[in-house]
């Protein structure tokens, strides 16, 4: 069995963090009205380059920068967040607003450091476990009972709820959110894919316990036809329709070859020539 880092998980939550990102941040109280991606590259004056998670155009006449974090934000991390808000007001001659998505501090909070003697930079920590979990999952649970669309929101907060404040243990909560996306009939087979891929990957990160583990899989591969189609699927059109540029983006974000292959589903051999076409 491959042993996956912690490091794969981290950054293969990102990717799709990428794509659902206006959702989260939604969800987290941050409202950006997007305009674009800005270049996450940036390069200070003695040749040192620094890589943001995401940072992004505002409509409004502003930069923002997102940074995601699964430890309590310490000085180095605010240390490393003023270095990146300060190359990004030189690039781009705009004031910056800086969040950082919490899956691990108990509540929001705002930190000031000034980077010069007129001005300030505003950190501001935004904690999943500051939303109630529970809450959350009922409203999911009734959108389900009675047939109704599932949005983008409801697609993320599925798979945030884990690190959402609960009474639940996070194996209760996962019990209950694969129970529920199996109910579930709005789904099409690619947010399927897409959510029983991640949960997946909880289950192999969070639950320790093999037998609590085994559960859960079996939880997940309920609906089996429909999600191993979508498996296949997803396979079948890594080459046709572009998804080598998910494998080339996970390889550059230092994620290695066997941890891509267990995710995607495909040889190493497959890997390998995905990567070698950039």
């Amino acid at each position: 069995m491959i042993e996956i880092s912690d490091k794969f998980y981290d950054k293969t939550f990102k990717l799709f963090r990428y794509k659902n990102f206006e959702n989260l941040c939604s969800n987290c109280g941050i409202f950006i009205e997007f305009d674009g991606f800005n270049d996450k590259e940036l390069v200070d004056d003695g040749g040192i380059t620094y890589i943001m998670d995401i940072s992004i155009n505002d409509k409004r006449g502003y930069s923002v920068i997102i940074e995601f974090q699964s430890s309590v934000v310490d000085e180095a991390d605010i240390e490393r967040f003023m270095k990146y808000a300060t190359l990004t007001y030189i690039q781009y001659k705009k004031p910056v607003e800086i969040y950082v998505l919490s899956t691990v501090e108990e509540k929001n909070r705002v930190i000031r450091r000034r980077w010069n003697f007129f001005n300030e930079f505003t950190i501001c920590v935004k904690s999943l476990k500051s939303i109630d979990g529970d809450k959350v999952l009922n409203s999911l649970k009734k959108k389900s009972r009675f047939d109704e669309d599932f949005t983008g929101d409801d697609i993320v907060d599925l798979l945030t709820i884990i690190f959402m404040k609960s009474v639940k243990t996070t194996v209760e909560l996962l019990k209950e959110i694969c129970l529920l996306v199996n109910e579930i009939n709005a789904l099409d087979e690619k947010e399927l894919y897409d959510i029983k891929t991640f949960l997946l990957m909880y289950v192999k990160k969070f639950v320790e316990d093999k037998q609590e583990a085994r559960i859960l899989e079996e939880l997940i591969g309920m609906r089996n036809d429909l999600f191993g189609r979508t498996w296949a699927s997803v396979r079948n059109r890594a080459f046709l329709e572009g998804e080598a540029r998910v494998v080339r983006c996970m390889f550059n974000e230092g994620i290695k070859i066997e941890e891509i292959s267990k995710i995607v589903g495909l040889e190493e051999s497959q890997i390998l020539k995905m990567i070698g076409s950039s």
